[in-house]
């Protein structure tokens, strides 16, 4: 987010200097009313010229920013789920391998007793 205020504030002091610069520049020339009038309106068409276009061009760029934040996103949500899955397999297989081993060490016990029980006969 902080580059998206950077560009806009960037944007803001564009506009705001190009209009404070031009107004100076012809306010200060010394011209007739009427020559006057005519390059205040020329000067506001060629700035809200270059405002759109920077307009356009911050949009843009956004828009692109916007993409790869999303692409980058995604991508790094999937390596999470397959970690993820990764993790919930390998645990499984640990639980299964110490069922197994539990039942192992039963029958071991198991055997054992019944061993004990035939040489106490």
């Amino acid at each position: 987010m902080s580059n998206g205020k950077k560009g806009k504030d960037l944007l803001i002091g564009a506009v705001v200097g190009g209009l404070v610069g031009a107004a100076a520049a012809l306010l200060f020339a010394p011209k007739s009313g009427r020559e006057l009038r005519s390059d205040i309106a020329e000067g506001a068409t060629v700035v809200s010229d270059k405002t759109v276009q920077l307009a356009t061009t911050v949009s843009q760029k956004t828009q692109a920013a916007a993409k790869t934040v999303s692409t980058t996103t995604t991508d790094l949500v999937g390596k999470a789920k397959d970690t993820a899955a990764s993790v919930v397999e390998t645990v499984r297989s640990w639980k299964d391998s110490q069922s197994e081993d539990e039942v192992q060490d039963e029958i071991a016990a198991s055997e054992a007793a019944e061993d004990l029980v035939i040489v106490g006969r």
